[in-house]
């Protein structure tokens, strides 16, 4: 081991720098919670911030969503899109945004990261629709954040970060195999950490913490499944064999997963569009 359990998490503990999400997610999702909260109350809050304002408008009319005509007001977008969807994309642009000052590092590309992590976000968000296991749009959340543990170490442990990657492309492991060789904590744990931090709500933590092994006893943790599902697709083959046969657990006691599974080659490949449509809006924003 590189660190004890101990001192990781006092080094944790003590990030000057934490990245850090814009008032405003805290704002709308306070608003959220309070079943008085109307339209205009929304619209005059998130318009506080006119950054946040332009690039949702880019986003609603980008071709992610593929809408016809343009939607040219904050209003309008609320009303098409719902309260709901339009807070989990303000969250996601600010995910995106509070690590913009993250460089590269010898072959661990951001650009390949924040790829795969929007590769991971449309995908989950089309098992949860196509499974109703779980919300859409906020499992579109928890799968651009599943991996943001990764990152927060690149950004705030470059030291421990950089045996890890080296140990990767050395040793041909996994970056979870490396970490468990020289870490007492990983990555999941990590970004579970960050995203209680940022006081997001409690399927997220736990869809993030337990992307690599899904919690199963109970309906309430499908949305770690979907995670766990879209991040294991993404690493794998697309077709559907090899990917299933890749998985750590036995989808056969999770019916709606084992069909999903099952379909993967009719669902899979035309979702490459919408994840390149997501990679462009994303990158041309931040």
């Amino acid at each position: 081991m590189l660190i004890d359990f101990k001192t990781f998490y006092s080094r944790l503990d003590n990030i000057r720098h934490l990245p850090t999400l814009p008032t405003i997610v805290s704002e709308v999702n306070g608003l959220l919670q309070d079943s008085d909260t109307t339209l205009e109350i929304l619209c005059r809050t998130i318009e506080k911030d006119q950054a946040i304002v332009s690039k949702l408008l880019s986003l609603v009319n980008s071709a992610f969503y593929g809408f016809q005509s343009k939607v040219d007001s904050l209003s309008n977008a609320l009303v098409l899109l719902g309260f709901n969807t339009i807070r989990n994309a303000i969250l996601s642009l600010s995910i995106i945004e509070s690590f913009s000052d993250v460089k590269d590092l010898e072959g661990f590309e951001i650009a390949d990261f924040w790829h795969h992590s929007l590769e991971v976000a449309v995908i989950s968000r089309k098992i949860a629709e196509h499974a109703k296991a779980a919300l859409p749009d906020s499992s579109f959340v928890a799968g651009l954040l599943h991996d943001t543990g990764k990152v927060l170490m690149l950004a705030s442990f470059q030291d421990l970060f950089r045996q890890i990657w080296q140990s990767v492309r050395r040793d041909n492991l996994t970056f979870l195999e490396a970490e468990k060789r020289l870490l007492p904590v990983q990555h999941p744990m990590i970004g579970a950490y960050l995203a209680k931090k940022w006081q997001l709500p409690s399927d997220l933590i736990q869809a993030v913490k337990y992307h690599h092994a899904p919690q199963l006893k109970s309906e309430e943790n499908k949305m770690q499944m979907v995670i766990y599902l879209a991040d294991r697709i993404v690493n794998s083959s697309s077709e559907t064999q090899v990917v299933a046969d890749q998985l750590d657990l036995d989808i056969d006691t999770v019916p709606w997963a084992a069909a999903l599974m099952d379909s993967l080659a009719e669902w899979y490949p035309p979702l490459q569009a919408e994840v390149e449509s997501a990679c462009a809006f994303f990158f041309a924003n931040n």
